[in-house]
């Protein structure tokens, strides 16, 4: 899987409307699919308090997410995990220079079947699951999940375009088809899963394998908010918002969610990159 050739045809960023500020105007923020509702809450939050700005949330397969901004049909965008190589590259080549802030961190997560006997993993384990094309394995994802992909060969040193998975059209497929295994296993982000079971996808019977370092004394850990936090969760993806220096509503939404908005973040199935502020009054 590569980057996008579409994204080589456009250059140049949106020239904002002169009448927008920091807190009002109209925006389109371009998401990671897995991101739309964690980014809606965000955007309404935002416009509660300041009335004069419009944000629209345009969902995207993560493939495409940042060709949003490079097209110039979104001033803003949010994705799951780092550029890549390929993204690094085309930007520096278009002397492109785009702003990252990271907002919130997820985790890429390994399910399996409730009848699955297995119950660990080691980072290598997963690489040979999904890379190693294993003799009675079987291994999905979802279908056009870029960032996944990315940020977990990034982490295994693996080239994308050597995973060894069936793609799966939705998450509904995806979960039918590791629930009705014995043998299969499946790799997306936690928010993924998360959005499914609020949606009312059946998620009872699969589960969330703990997953340790590939050190023997390592020991394995399930992604929960503490160990993604502090990083005793090894397949941490860091959640960016991206944008053009200079963009006055764009830098001021990326100010919200980096600052008040991360008390949203506290409530969803995301961690927060900066723990917030309490004041504990004592009497």
């Amino acid at each position: 899987m590569c980057f996008p050739l579409f994204l080589l045809l456009f250059s140049g960023c949106r020239k904002q409307e002169e009448t927008d500020t920091a807190r009002s105007g109209k925006m389109v923020v371009a998401v990671d699919r897995q991101l739309q509702e964690i980014a809606g809450i965000e955007a309404d939050m935002f416009t509660r308090y300041y009335s004069d700005a419009h944000l629209e949330i345009a969902p995207s397969a993560p493939s495409g997410t940042l060709g949003r901004i490079l097209d110039k049909s979104a001033r803003a965008a949010m994705i799951s995990g780092d550029f890549d190589a390929a993204e690094d590259s085309l930007f520096h080549s278009m002397k492109k220079q785009l702003r990252k802030e990271p907002v919130a961190l997820d985790a890429i997560i390994c399910i399996t079947g409730m009848h699955n006997g297995g119950g660990h993993l080691s980072v290598k384990d997963i690489d040979d699951l999904f890379y190693g094309n294993i003799k009675g394995v079987q291994a999905f994802v979802l279908k056009d999940d870029y960032r996944l992909i990315s940020v977990f060969s990034a982490r295994t040193g693996r080239k994308k375009t050597g995973l060894r998975a069936w793609s799966c059209s939705s998450i509904d497929e995806l979960l039918q088809r590791v629930s009705s295994s014995g043998n299969a296993y499946a790799l997306l982000f936690r928010s993924s899963l998360e959005s499914a079971r609020e949606a009312g996808s059946d998620t009872k019977n699969v589960k969330i394998l703990p997953v340790s370092e590939n050190r023997q004394d390592a020991v394995p850990s399930l992604p929960e908010r503490d160990a993604v936090f502090e990083n005793r969760y090894p397949l941490v993806a860091t959640v960016y918002y991206v944008y053009y220096p200079g963009d006055a509503l764009a830098a001021g939404f990326g100010s919200w969610i980096s600052s008040s908005g991360q008390k949203a973040i506290e409530r969803s199935s995301y961690v927060p990159y900066r723990l917030s502020q309490r004041t504990i009054i004592l009497k």
